[in-house]
């Protein structure tokens, strides 16, 4: 078969993409011809240190919120899997599977009609953010704003335009130190559209550049080339950095306090994309599946849909290493993404409770705990991050608290092997009825700590009970839902006595549910059956 699989967020390399990393490797294992979509180019070689997935053989191609371009790639293919978070393209393939992450609403109420088809399209004519294709340092403040480091060459996508229609991007870039031949560097150009004006406004007061270019797009994505001919090593010659402004957006016409967390909310939606006729576009695809039982719980409330339960594969560190040769730590850790939207892993209540454990003890104990907590996770270039992981850093002030960011899969092992518990917190103080979106859909990580002989505690709620539950584990001493519940359930397996868990069980459990032998059968059953 030919075979095409979308990933859109391949290069956040989180849960979802080891799925889609793994099918694209069964299917080609298969003998099947396989195209692997991403948003953004990401090397093969980051993948597999990430995951320890090989790709050899598989073909890439990005596309960023461009339905069009993507019919062009999936049109006429014997498969096409759509494994892309909030994406609902359409399946244009002869046979097509939707690998929902978590379902969003059909709206059918007055509100969400508003929200969906009113709002959301009148916006997207008013915002287009820019999105990096190329790889980014994280953001620095210069005079306030977050500004990003730029490379030789950068490439930036534009979104939600109207093909043959005008548009103007305008953009403001800083240099450490301004030099005469700066602009004789610089070639500026676009991909999939004609620039019809440019203006260069040069303040050498503030050493920045402001740039407005008039053009009319192609498609509905197009691409924007800022190069750099003979720059200096800019990482190493800090005068000679150049670095582009955060492009902010001001909406005149909405109130100032509803501005920050509304913007938030539109611009996350329209990175994923505008789909406002749901159900037609689910109606293409003749398969949904998803990761939990939680999930399927949602899928057929939202969509009335009875979606295939398929639990995503979990790199098993017990059949990787002899645990028995890693010393345990008094460590406490916990694993995923530093964020504030969608599913947020709420370190700031792991932090806080952790400080709430570790003045007990010091207390009990005459000053003496040696507990540390570990915080494991990747940091994206977005700004509401950069600010939510700088007070991370404020909050965990004077306590042992260490941070292993944007952390090798090595590294990510070696916690799970040298700590003796693991906490996870998504969905803490969160109403699951109104917003069950907020909640962890599975829990990769989670499995991935058990698998390592890491004692689990975790939030009662989304689908995290489902692992307790799969591993027999003891939902009173395992499960938490209250800060006061982490503490004593903390505490009571800080003892020696309680650490001795029926591990060799435990494994077993893993192994039957979230092994990759066991996703790859119920992957391959599902494909057989596929209609």
């Amino acid at each position: 078969m030919k075979v095409v699989i979308y990933d859109k967020w391949l290069h956040s390399l989180g849960g979802g993409e080891v799925v889609a990393c793994n099918i694209a490797r069964i299917l080609k294992d298969q003998g099947h011809e396989v195209l692997l979509i991403s948003g953004k180019e990401i090397p093969v070689g980051s993948i597999y240190d990430k995951f320890k997935i090989d790709l050899k053989g598989i073909k890439f191609k990005q596309v960023w919120n461009d339905e069009i371009a993507l019919k062009k790639l999936v049109q006429n293919k014997d498969l096409f899997i759509n494994i892309s978070f909030l994406d609902y393209s359409i399946g244009f393939a002869k046979k097509n599977i939707y690998y929902a992450n978590f379902p969003t609403k059909i709206y059918n109420n007055f509100n969400g009609m508003v929200f969906t088809k009113i709002l959301i399209p009148i916006l997207s004519r008013l915002i287009k953010p820019i999105e990096f294709l190329s790889r980014i340092e994280a953001p620095i403040v210069i005079a306030g704003r977050p500004a990003y480091l730029l490379g030789n060459d950068n490439k930036f996508a534009l979104a939600n335009l109207t093909p043959n229609q005008s548009q103007e991007a305008s953009f403001k870039i800083h240099l450490s130190n301004f030099y005469k031949s700066f602009l004789e560097n610089l070639t500026l150009s676009f991909d999939n559209a004609e620039i019809l004006d440019k203006i260069i406004m040069i303040n050498h007061g503030t050493n920045t550049i402001d740039f407005k270019i008039k053009f009319i797009p192609k498609s509905l994505t197009v691409y924007l080339n800022l190069n750099f001919e003979n720059l200096v090593d800019y990482h190493s010659l800090q005068e000679e950095n150049v670095y582009l402004f955060y492009p902010k957006i001001y909406l005149s016409k909405l109130p100032n306090f509803l501005f920050n967390n509304f913007l938030q909310r539109v611009i996350s939606r329209l990175r994923a994309g505008i789909f406002v006729n749901l159900t037609e576009r689910l109606n293409t695809y003749q398969s949904v599946v998803t990761y939990s039982y939680f999930a399927w719980k949602w899928i057929r409330k939202y969509w009335q849909i009875d979606a295939k339960v398929i639990a995503p594969p979990v790199d098993l560190l017990y059949k990787k290493y002899q645990l028995n040769k890693f010393k345990k730590n008094n460590w406490i850790c916990s694993v995923g993404r530093f964020f504030t939207l969608g599913h947020g892993k709420k370190q700031e209540i792991l932090i806080e409770t952790f400080k709430k454990l570790y003045d007990k003890k010091r207390i009990s104990n005459r000053n003496r705990t040696n507990w540390e907590l570990h915080l494991v996770g990747g940091l994206g270039d977005e700004p509401s991050s950069i600010e939510f992981f700088t007070y991370l850093k404020e909050k965990a002030k004077g306590y042992p608290v260490f941070f292993h960011l944007n952390a090798s899969r090595k590294e990510v092992e070696e916690v799970y092997l040298r700590s003796k518990i693991y906490w996870h917190a998504t969905g803490f103080g969160e109403d699951e009825q109104l917003y069950p979106i907020r909640f962890e859909h599975f829990g990769i990580s989670p499995v991935e700590a058990l698998s390592a002989k890491c004692i689990p505690i975790l939030f009662n709620g989304g689908g995290l009970r489902e692992i307790i539950r799969v591993a027999n584990l003891d939902t009173e001493k395992n499960l938490f839902n209250t800060a006061e519940d982490l503490v004593e359930n903390t505490i009571y397996y800080q003892k020696k006595e309680n650490q001795k868990l029926n591990w060799p069980i435990i494994f077993k459990q893993l192994s039957k549910h979230y092994s990759l032998e066991a996703f790859k059968n119920n992957f391959l059953t599902l494909l057989a059956t596929l209609k």
